[in-house]
């Protein structure tokens, strides 16, 4: 299940993140009434008549309706709404624009067929980020509205105007994301951190382009706003652009067949999660899969049968562990994957007996009836070792020591080891960094 397929479904009442997504909306809901109470049909008509506000509040709804999401990612792709929105914030304030994003938001939640929670999550969090960085302006005396739209002072501008903001952008970016990480944490039980890690890159080259370009939108509106659609080839490029830079990022750490993490990314994830282990006083459990009989797949059935069913095994091991874990490829039939909070062997021995049996059994390739079998091998830190790629060795010794005698699951065992140091086959060349063709 995709973690956009996992959002759809209907938190648990009673848990954490059912209190927190209705807590958003609640307060969102509040917010509202109170903002829109005072709304007059002489604003609306005088916003509609105003050329330079459907020049600005029309791409925004097709930068809602229309996200571009860059490879490797579940988020909703709605940066782009930030220049525009964000502009309206700073000309015409609070209640217009509550009143337009919650009705594009709502739209799009229904286009898009998103379950009714996370519609009005999205509305929710996207009306509190707005209260956040309109909150800011108004610490600075930036009061703007219909009747009084707010743009720079000239022919100086002012510095604590420039301040007001560059914080009120910040508030933006920070709420608004900070919300939906949140929300995905409590979701897919990771931490909060990790997601923040993850993101940031992405969020440091789009978010603040998107937020520094919404002065600019304004001050064009304001006084030249025939020239407003200037922007759109300008957005759309920087978009593309930056997409294609996490796209390319995604692709130097994540496997083009299955999409599951490389060797690089494997290395980085483990040696995380072995410096954790002061800290949480717990231990972290390398498993090494290999599938038994690879090879007469790709040799009767052909190569495609063969990436197909790595795709399946893929597929079986995403579903086996929890979202916190790391599943890697190493490259033809071999995979292997780190579990957090494995404090013994026996536990880990347990994980892994539960996740071959996830992983083995009958799938349908081709109209055909293909038995999947593998053997894993399981090296626990620190009791086997504090290095990763120690570790990662020793989980491959005792993979085949489990593929040899057939009992499935090995447990890497030290009094052995140097019987293995000693054998006349290289197992270790296949951990080595470059990377054997599948």
């Amino acid at each position: 299940m995709s973690p956009t397929e996992d959002r759809n479904e209907r938190p648990r009442i009673g848990s954490p993140l059912w209190w927190y997504v209705w807590g958003v909306v609640t307060v969102a809901a509040v917010t509202v009434g109170v903002v829109l109470s005072g709304t007059r049909e002489q604003e609306l008509v005088r916003l509609g008549a105003s050329p330079a506000f459907w020049l600005v509040a029309l791409p925004m709804a097709v930068t809602a309706f229309r996200p571009v999401v860059p490879k490797g990612r579940s988020g909703d792709g709605t940066f782009a709404l930030v220049v525009f929105l964000f502009a309206l914030l700073l000309h015409v304030g609070l209640r217009p624009v509550v009143l337009l994003c919650g009705i594009t938001m709502l739209a799009r939640g229904a286009l898009y067929r998103q379950a009714l929670h996370r519609n009005l999550f999205n509305v929710g969090q996207h009306v509190l980020t707005l209260l956040g960085a309109w909150a800011v302006l108004r610490a600075f005396s930036i009061n703007p509205s219909v009747a009084s739209p707010w743009s720079f002072r000239e022919p100086e501008i002012d510095v604590a105007q420039l301040v007001a903001v560059l914080l009120a952008g910040l508030a933006y970016l920070v709420i608004n994301n900070g919300s939906v990480y949140i929300a995905v944490a409590m979701l897919e039980k990771r931490r909060l951190w990790c997601l923040i890690r993850e993101d940031s890159r992405h969020l440091a080259v789009v978010g603040v382009a998107m937020v520094s370009l919404a002065p600019l939108v304004l001050v064009v509106m304001v006084h030249l706003w025939p020239f407003v659609p200037l922007f759109y080839p300008a957005l759309a490029s920087l978009y593309h652009n930056a997409t294609l830079s996490v796209a390319r990022e995604h692709d130097a750490l994540h496997d083009s067949l299955t999409g599951l993490g490389n060797r690089q990314l494997l290395h980085r994830e483990g040696s995380k999660a072995l410096e954790a282990i002061g800290k949480q006083d717990d231990g972290v459990a390398i498993f090494v899969l290999d599938l038994d009989k690879f090879k007469e797949v790709n040799d009767t059935l052909g190569h495609s049968a063969g990436d197909r069913l790595l795709q399946v095994v893929t597929e079986r091991l995403r579903g086996a562990v929890r979202p916190d874990d790391v599943v890697a490829r190493l490259g033809g039939d071999e995979f292997v994957v780190i579990v957090r909070n494995a404090p013994n062997t026996t536990v880990a021995r347990v994980t892994a007996v539960r996740l071959l049996e996830r992983v083995n059994g009958i799938c349908e390739i081709d109209g055909r009836s293909i038995v999947i079998a593998a053997s894993l091998g399981v090296a626990v830190g620190p009791a086997h070792g504090v290095e990763f790629d120690a570790l990662l060795r020793r989980a491959d010794r005792a993979m085949y020591i489990a593929k040899s005698s057939g009992c499935g699951v090995a447990v890497f065992d030290p009094r052995r080891d140097e019987d293995w140091r000693h054998s006349p086959v290289v197992f270790d060349a296949r951990l080595r960094p470059a990377q054997r063709s599948s």
